[in-house]
């Protein structure tokens, strides 16, 4: 199933206790994040005269704003799970002795939707942050999943009141 989510380009991580420095960085890059309650996480780099480049700040700044992003950055403080939560930098806390189940469960029902869906939706996602307009093959782009296999089996899945089973065609 994990691999499955790889395949499909999807990167997903969840955090365990620490996630500070380095570790922060890579969970920003991270398409869904999920921690236990007693994760702590920050960038105490300022206390070595270390920077964050650019790619990594624009990845903080993403998840959890410009003003966020310069408060973590110039302070360099720790701070609790919550905290991240209330920042953007996870999408959920969950007790420590849940978080792997609650990260399988996650990626289960990621994966037992349609491939294709996931994908255009990771996809349109990132192109809207891009401020120029959208062209009209984008726009149409919108509208292409109802030519779908994975469509006509979710819609007859659906009617039937049963589960679909996905083909990514």
């Amino acid at each position: 199933m994990i691999a499955d989510l790889a395949r499909l380009g999807w990167t997903f991580l969840w955090l365990s206790i620490i996630c500070v420095g380095g570790g922060l960085e890579i969970a920003g890059l991270a398409d869904i994040r999920i921690c236990g309650e007693s994760s702590r996480f920050g960038v105490p780099i300022n206390r070595l005269g270390l920077v964050m480049a650019y790619a990594e700040i624009g990845s903080l700044i993403s998840l959890a704003g410009e003003a966020a992003a310069l408060e973590i950055l110039l302070e360099g403080r720790v701070f609790e799970a919550q905290e991240a939560k209330e920042k953007g930098l996870v999408n959920r806390v969950v007790p420590d002795e849940r978080v792997e189940h609650e990260a399988r469960e996650t990626a289960q029902r990621i994966a037992d939707g349609a491939p294709l869906v996931a994908r255009w939706h990771k996809k349109f996602a990132r192109r809207l942050r891009d401020p120029t307009p959208l062209t009209p093959a984008e726009y149409d782009e919108g509208f292409a999943c109802f030519g779908t296999e994975d469509f006509r089996i979710g819609y007859q899945a659906f009617l039937a009141k049963q589960k679909p089973e996905f083909q990514g065609r």
